[in-house]
């Protein structure tokens, strides 16, 4: 299965080495009304960080949408992330759309359907996969966000960088309150525009009432475009155990 498969390309190169420095990270002074984006500090060997980063991904759920921008084209991710093992929704491309879900273990992939297309008749093939917090698109966005570079920011807006393997991607990120609330990431040959909501309160995920499972795999029907992504190498390979052909990789980290 291959699903959402132009989707982060940059980003899913895998996480960064954990900061272990005991310094203050991203702790840049915030409105009163927002807590910083993410401060770190080191006792006795262990690191403890608290703000928003943290605070998202501690969340029991949340909703997300994800739009990407490369030389393969656009695609737009709408999901919800539901603590621990839970991760449902859709990718569309143009005027299709593919359902995608990760519930305990394995991986559940429909048919490209027409946007238009009810949801009560779909046909789910299942395999094994990867576990849905190392899936998720946002989570990989928020590991980023802890190890950012050149971070600027004030009144719950910050910008900063992360470079690796010699390609840099420059970040934004937006704090509402007690979260993030949204991001963006501009990388060569890449841009993805990120917004998370409903935290807490999102729907629980489920498959669609009246959907079939069967077994087997759909045979990479949407095929892994990304092709490696901007970076080449096929190093994203894997988001949902490879349903979405690599692309949010081992980058969410859980």
């Amino acid at each position: 299965m291959n699903a959402p498969s132009r989707m982060t390309s940059w980003l899913l190169l895998g996480l960064l080495t954990v900061v272990t420095a005991g310094a203050a990270i991203l702790g840049i002074v915030q409105s009163p009304n927002n807590v910083p984006l993410n401060v770190c500090t080191k006792t006795q060997g262990v690191v403890r960080c608290t703000g928003a980063v943290p605070n998202t991904l501690a969340a029991p759920n949340y909703t997300e949408v994800l739009n990407t921008t490369s030389p393969n084209g656009t695609q737009t991710l709408h999901l919800v992330f539901q603590a621990r093992d839970r991760l449902g929704g859709y990718a569309v491309n143009g005027k299709r759309r593919t359902y995608i879900y990760i519930i305990g273990s394995y991986e559940y992939q429909s048919l490209t359907v027409p946007n238009t297309a009810s949801d009560k008749h779909l046909v789910f093939y299942r395999q094994p996969g990867r576990p849905a917090a190392q899936a998720d698109p946002a989570r990989g966005f928020l590991r980023f966000a802890q190890h950012g570079q050149n971070v600027k920011g004030s009144a719950g807006s910050y910008t900063f960088t992360v470079t690796q393997n010699g390609v840099t991607g420059a970040f934004t990120a937006t704090v509402s309150g007690q979260y993030v609330s949204a991001m963006t990431l501009v990388a060569p040959n890449e841009s993805d525009q990120l917004e998370i909501s409903q935290v807490g309160t999102s729907p629980p995920v489920a498959l669609p009432s009246g959907s079939r499972v069967v077994g087997g795999t759909t045979g990479g029907t949407t095929g892994g475009t990304s092709g490696g992504g901007t970076t080449g190498g096929g190093t994203t390979g894997g988001t949902t155990g490879g349903t979405t052909g690599g692309t949010t990789g081992s980058s969410a980290g859980g």
